[in-house]
């Protein structure tokens, strides 16, 4: 009997995304850690029994660890636990080129984001005093908590946590050969795109969004309506930091959308920093897309062998959690009709509009089994987290544990 050659084991931490994919026999694997992160506002109590697993399935020996984008729901876990992974045995580290410091356009976006994030922060608790507990704010402060608090990561991830790992940055059209060390693995960078007009591009247009109808979006969470606070009042607040007119208009510039929608626009933009690779192995492809949102995808899904890569998937793990802007009606189109294993990391909290079913329901008709593999299937006893939806039988090819589901190619 043929042993199985690639493993890819999802976990749940919550909403956030932690995969490892493990390459080669099982007593010789060599292995991916892809993302591990949970939202402030989605934890959900497992990531100290995910990290047991990483170093138990591993024997804490890693070829590679990729970190996808700056957002706290896909690094938390290597700030959280970075005295644990400075034990281990690294080869790699790759991040997105808009993490690299020596890349000056990468500095001056990151500056210009993390300001504009503290500015409207400040902005909004000053109109009311605690925003949180306010529905109307609810998705924005969300949004913002995810942005923010990340540095022991980015810190652990940029120093390879003390150990002698390369640390390595990547964007669209870049290739790496025996990645990780790990002979015949090769990746191609698909994003996040160089040109910095496809970094602000964050909603497509209607035709390429999974909606059941064009009025359909009125569903999907928009965190208020307008600038909730005038002129006047500001004024009225001499000594606390506000976001002027010009620098609005700046805002608007850059972020393409209302100025009511920034928390989570400027949420979005750092999704269009993550990381895009189609990894191959022994005759097989991976896409893993991190949270890329519709610059990223455009940069490179318009181009002549775009829809020749799409063809030849035979693993897609489902860009930023399932939600309605992230994955392109162009994409889902141009996927291979069958046998195609789908996994998706989600779960409702904190955003209840998450996962987009129609777009669950497009991806059904391709994935092996018609089924595409949710992360909430995965049981955990917390309060917090609405019933999960009804697990079907896992199709042939994959299995469950504790705090994990593994599919095998």
């Amino acid at each position: 009997m043929t042993e199985t050659l690639i493993r890819i084991r999802m976990y749940r931490p919550g909403f956030g995304d932690c995969f490892l994919v493990s390459f080669g026999p099982r007593a010789s694997a060599k292995h991916v850690l892809i993302d591990f992160g949970a939202h402030m506002h989605g934890e959900i109590g497992t990531m100290d029994a995910i990290m047991d697993d990483i170093e138990l399935v591993t024997h804490k020996k890693l070829a590679l660890i990729v970190a996808t984008h700056a957002h706290r729901d896909h690094i938390s876990g290597f700030g959280k636990f970075r005295d644990r992974f400075a034990k281990f045995e690294i080869a790699e580290i790759w991040l997105p080129w808009t993490d690299d410091p020596k890349d000056a356009l990468a500095r001056k976006l990151r500056r210009k984001q993390n300001s504009l994030a503290d500015r409207l922060d400040s902005h909004l608790r000053l109109k009311v005093k605690n925003v949180e507990s306010d529905p109307k704010y609810a998705a924005a402060m969300q949004a913002l908590s995810n942005l923010r608090g990340n540095e022991p990561a980015t810190a652990a991830l940029a120093d390879g946590f003390g150990t002698p790992a390369e640390v390595k940055y990547f964007g669209g059209g870049d290739t790496a050969k025996h990645a990780g060390g790990i002979k015949g693995l090769t990746a191609q960078f698909l994003g996040p795109p160089r040109d910095k007009s496809f970094l602000s591009r964050m909603n497509p247009p209607p035709h390429q969004r999974f909606m059941t109808s064009e009025s359909d979006d009125v569903a999907i969470v928009h965190p208020f309506p307008h600038w909730e606070m005038t002129v006047a009042e500001a004024k009225a607040i001499a000594d606390q930091p506000i976001v002027p007119p010009p620098e609005q208009k700046v805002m608007l510039k850059i972020a393409e959308a209302p100025a009511g929608r920034l928390a989570l626009v400027l949420d979005s933009a750092r999704n269009n920093t993550s990381l895009v690779i189609l990894f191959r192995y022994q005759g097989k492809t991976l896409l893993f897309p991190g949270d890329a949102q519709w610059g990223n995808w455009q940069s490179w899904i318009g181009s002549d062998d775009a829809g020749d890569l799409l063809k030849e998937i035979d693993f897609f793990k489902v860009a930023h959690h399932g939600s309605d802007n992230a994955t392109p009606v162009d994409v889902v189109n141009k996927l291979k009709e069958t046998d195609l294993a789908c996994m998706v990391s989600t779960q409702v909290l904190p955003y209840p509009t998450i996962p987009r079913m129609p777009l669950i329901d497009e991806l059904n008709k391709r994935s092996k089994g018609k089924i595409v593999v949710r992360s909430d299937w995965i049981p955990w006893e917390d309060e917090r987290v609405p019933e999960a939806p009804p697990k079907p039988k896992l199709p042939k090819g994959f299995k469950s544990g504790n705090v994990w589901i593994e599919y095998s190619l």
